[in-house]
């Protein structure tokens, strides 16, 4: 089951799959595709951001029993949001277009490989077995400049990227089985109680 860091082996995994798929092309380096702040790229060509957590409405609820004494905390199940931003490098004239090149191959990528598995995945993602879930989320031109709002940086093209992760629960019980009852009788009313 994974662990606390599977928001942050989330991440990573979708850094991964672009970039073992994006270059040499559409992007030249490996290290240009990274988790970063959309409006602070730094040497970035493409930014992956966890904008937004929430907690999934299939989440269970109450214990889930892992022996026949033992009892742990259903797992935390989460959604995570990513925005995944494009930032060109190329002159001013060629920018736009670059930007464009760099953001639809991002969009293919995510389209056509909708499961992250093996190496890609972290450590406790990978020990789960279970692949990571990631696909092209819908958000509304008004939400993402939402997320541009605070900043004195214009919007960027962007594009919204949703996965789901579970996180183990460190939370514990130890039940027992009823062995033994014990039955009076009341000879006054003749009932019984336990």
């Amino acid at each position: 089951m994974p662990a606390y860091t599977a928001i942050a082996e989330a991440g990573m995994a979708i850094v991964e799959l672009l970039r073992s798929q994006m270059t040499p092309e559409p992007i030249s380096k490996p290290e240009l595709i990274g988790l970063c702040l959309p409006y602070e790229p730094e040497d970035y060509q493409l930014t992956v951001y966890l904008y937004h957590i929430e907690q999934s409405a299939e989440s269970q609820a109450g214990y889930v029993r892992e022996g026949k004494t033992l009892q742990r905390l259903a797992p935390l199940t989460l959604n995570l949001n990513f925005l995944i931003t494009a930032h060109s490098k190329a002159p001013v004239q060629n920018r736009a277009q670059d930007e464009y090149r760099i953001i639809g191959r991002a969009m293919q990528v995510i389209r056509d490989t909708p499961l992250i598995t093996g190496d890609l995945l972290g450590a406790s993602l990978a020990e789960s077995g279970a692949p990571l879930r990631v696909s092209i989320s819908k958000l509304s031109l008004e939400q993402l400049q939402k997320i541009w709002n605070h900043t004195q940086k214009p919007y960027k093209l962007s594009f919204a990227v949703q996965c789901t992760v579970e996180i183990e629960s460190h939370r514990t019980r130890v039940v027992g089985r009823v062995g033994d009852i014990t039955i009076t009788l009341d000879e006054r009313t003749g009932r019984g109680g336990a």
